[in-house]
């Protein structure tokens, strides 16, 4: 039986190349799949500490893999585009599973009346002065990002401009704003 530190030899034409490990070669996806199954569920599982979420991120990692790997290919990077693709699946889940966690708590933990208009205050009143003096494109895009929460991509479509426009827009508009904020207090 092949260790799982072992690469396995399948297609290696000459038995001399078999002590050469940049010569080996995967012939195609079932070698692939035999050879890294059990590592890929194992570095998974290390990492997510469930068996069924393991399981579940290991077949993504496997089929992702498939879409995209061109065999025969050498097994050494066969190998490092699985544990990529598995860093970048690993992401998605913690991304995804930590995000929906923090919005529930985030949302358990709200005051029974936060979801209906607070009272105005003097910072928002404050914040209202601000983006009055600020020039139409500016302000706009300040309340499409922070008083709306639309996404640069939101607010650049609803805008008609680019993301990176939209973005530049943004990091301007909070330099204006800043700058107003120094000269009203001073």
């Amino acid at each position: 039986m092949v260790g799982l530190t072992e690469p396995r030899l399948a297609g290696v034409p000459n038995p001399n190349a078999a002590n050469d490990p940049a010569a080996a070669m995967y012939p195609d996806w079932e070698s692939v799949y035999q050879d890294n199954v059990v590592g890929i569920y194992q570095l998974v599982f290390r990492r997510v500490g469930n068996a069924a979420d393991a399981e579940d991120l290991a077949a993504d990692i496997l089929m992702q893999t498939l879409k995209t790997l061109r065999l025969p290919a050498p097994v050494n990077n066969v190998r490092s585009y699985l544990v990529k693709t598995a860093r970048s699946v690993m992401a998605d889940h913690w991304r995804s599973h930590y995000a929906a966690k923090a919005a529930a708590l985030e949302l358990e933990h709200l005051p029974a009346g936060a979801l209906v208009s607070p009272p105005r205050s003097e910072s928002a009143d404050r914040a209202q002065r601000l983006l009055g003096l600020l020039p139409d494109h500016f302000r706009r895009i300040l309340e499409l990002r922070f008083l709306r929460g639309y996404s640069v991509r939101e607010a650049a479509n609803e805008m008609g401009v680019t993301e990176s426009n939209a973005r530049v827009l943004q990091f301007r508009a909070l330099r204006k704003a800043a700058e107003l904020e120094q000269e009203v207090l001073a």
